[in-house]
């Protein structure tokens, strides 16, 4: 994985570089931006080649992009710190609850057992009558 992602960067350098060279004319010109609000005078930069338009927006776009990955990294940095601090908690109170002395238990008094059912009468044959 390492060397394809080297093997792209090479590539996107190569390319970069190949259109820099082969639009040097083009780059080179000067450029003036203008900013022109309603409401208040009009404001201008210097003349600034094209090419350093472009390398300026890059590193603009690079520093805002490590900017939003940092405030990530951060937040992720401490839920992290907090979930590990709530592991550590409930590991000592683990520990604290397998340390505790079992209580011998105490003897209950058995439960009374209710009175067998009478046998049911038996009943005996009648003898018959003679007669």
């Amino acid at each position: 994985m390492r060397f394809v992602k080297v093997l792209v960067l090479v590539l996107v350098f190569f390319i970069s570089m190949m259109f820099f060279v082969q639009n040097n004319a083009v780059l080179s010109q000067a450029v003036t931006l203008k900013l022109d609000l309603f409401f208040d005078t009009a404001w201008s930069s210097i003349a600034l080649p094209f090419y350093f338009m472009i390398l300026c927006a890059f590193l603009l776009g690079a520093l805002s992009t490590m900017l939003m990955l940092m405030v990530s990294r951060l937040r992720a940095g401490a839920a992290l710190r907090r979930a590990n601090k709530r592991v550590r908690v409930l590991e000592k109170e683990l520990n604290s609850l397998r340390n505790l002395p079992l209580e011998t238990a105490r003897k209950a008094p058995e439960p009374v057992a209710a009175p067998a059912p009478a046998p049911a009468a038996a009943t005996e044959p009648t003898p018959a009558k003679a007669g």
